[in-house]
C-alpha cells in the first residue's frame, strides 16, 4: 500500500491508471495493470469541504485502530502485494518499478524500527495512506494509490495503520528512489468521514474506489489517463479483457440483480452458472472472496446506480 513511490447525482469512483511493471524478482501486482501513471483524483462519495481530519492532532506511538478490521480493508485494496518480498517473505518491500518518471522501490512496510515503518506514528501512517505526505514534508510517488485511499474514513485508516503495525518486523533496507521530478503534494477535494458510509450506494462507491476496479474495467486514453466516457465499461489490460460492469442492458450487467452481482463478487459464479476466468478469477481468490455480504451487496447497488454505457470490450 505505501509504495515508494449512479444516477447523475451519484459521484463516480476514483479511476486509477495502471501501476508500473515490477522487475522479474518483484511480487506480482494485485491488479493486472500497465505502466505507472499518477492516478486521477477520487470522487467516490460526496462529503463536506475539506477540513482538518477528526483524528487527534497529538502524535503518539499508540495505535488505536482494529488490526483485524484493517486487514480486511488492506486485503480489498490489493493486499499490499507491491510490497511483498518473495525472498524474505512479508511486506519487506524492495520491488522495483520504473518508467519515464524514473525508478521507485516499494517500501518496507513492516514495523522494523531501522528499515521499515516502526518509527512512524499512527497519524504518520494515516497521512501516508490518504495523502502520500510523509513526516517532514516528503511526498510519495503516486504509483502508491493514496488518491484512491483518500476516501477511507478516519476509522478505516486507523484500522489499516494498526494492521500494518501488527505485522512481523523484517529488516530490509530499500534503495532510495530516483525520480526525474518530485511528486506534487496532494490534498483531497473532500474531507474524509469519521466512519464508513452506511448508505449502500455510498458504501459501494467507496469500496469500488479503494479496490481500484477502474484500473481494469476502465480503458485509458493515449496519455495513460482513464477514459471517463467509458468508466467501468470494460477494457483490455495486458492480455486480459475485463467486462462492462455498468448497468447497460445489452453490453453490461443491467439484466443482473443486485444479488447476482454480489454473488459473482464473492464466488466468481455468473447468473448462468458459469465461472469467471483469468484476471477476475485471480482477484476473487486473492481478495474479493473476503467481502462481507453487506459489502458485496453495496458494491452491486453502486454498480446498478451508475449511468449505463453501451460498450462491448470484447469486440
Amino acid at each position: 500500500m505505501l509504495a515508494a513511490c449512479g444516477t447523475a447525482a451519484t459521484p463516480a469512483p476514483a479511476q486509477e491508471p495502471a501501476a508500473a511493471q515490477p522487475t522479474a524478482t518483484s511480487a506480482p501486482e494485485a491488479e493486472p495493470t500497465a505502466t505507472a501513471q499518477p492516478e486521477a483524483e477520487p470522487t467516490a462519495t460526496a462529503q463536506p469541504e475539506a477540513e482538518p481530519t477528526a483524528i487527534a492532532e497529538e502524535e503518539t506511538m499508540a495505535f488505536t485502530g482494529d488490526p483485524d478490521a484493517g486487514s480486511y480493508i488492506a486485503t480489498l485494496t490489493g493486499g499490499c502485494g507491491c510490497h511483498f518480498n518473495r525472498d524474505l517473505g512479508g511486506m519487506a518491500g524492495g520491488n522495483k518499478f520504473e518508467g519515464p518518471f524514473g525508478v521507485v522501490y516499494a517500501r518496507n512496510i513492516t514495523p522494523d524500527m531501522e528499515t521499515g515503518i516502526g518509527g512512524l506514528s499512527e497519524n504518520d501512517l494515516v497521512s501516508l495512506l490518504r495523502t502520500g505526505a510523509g513526516p517532514g514534508g516528503w511526498q510519495l510517488f503516486p504509483v502508491m494509490p493514496y488518491r484512491a485511499f483518500s476516501v477511507l474514513s478516519d476509522k478505516e485508516a486507523l484500522d489499516v495503520a494498526a494492521y500494518l503495525h501488527s505485522l512481523d518486523a523484517i529488516s530490509n533496507a530499500v534503495p532510495d528512489r530516483e525520480l526525474t521530478s518530485d511528486p506534487a503534494p496532494f490534498t483531497p477535494d473532500v474531507a474524509p468521514p469519521a466512519e464508513a458510509p452506511t448508505d449502500p450506494v455510498a458504501r459501494g462507491a467507496e469500496l469500488v474506489t479503494i479496490a481500484r476496479c477502474g484500473a481494469c474495467h476502465t480503458p485509458n486514453n493515449e496519455d495513460g489517463s482513464p477514459n471517463m466516457d467509458l468508466m467501468l465499461a470494460g477494457a483490455t489490460v495486458r492480455d486480459s479483457t475485463s467486462a462492462n460492469i455498468t448497468p447497460d442492458e445489452e453490453t453490461g450487467i443491467g439484466a443482473w440483480t443486485v444479488e447476482e452481482i454480489a454473488a459473482l463478487m464473492r464466488t466468481g459464479t455468473r447468473p448462468d452458472g458459469s465461472q469467471v476466468e483469468d484476471a477476475m478469477a485471480q482477484q476473487i481468490e486473492r481478495r474479493f472472496n473476503t467481502l462481507t455480504e453487506p459489502d458485496a451487496l453495496a458494491i452491486a447497488a453502486y454498480l446498478k446506480s451508475i449511468p449505463p454505457v453501451s460498450h462491448n470490450p470484447f469486440q
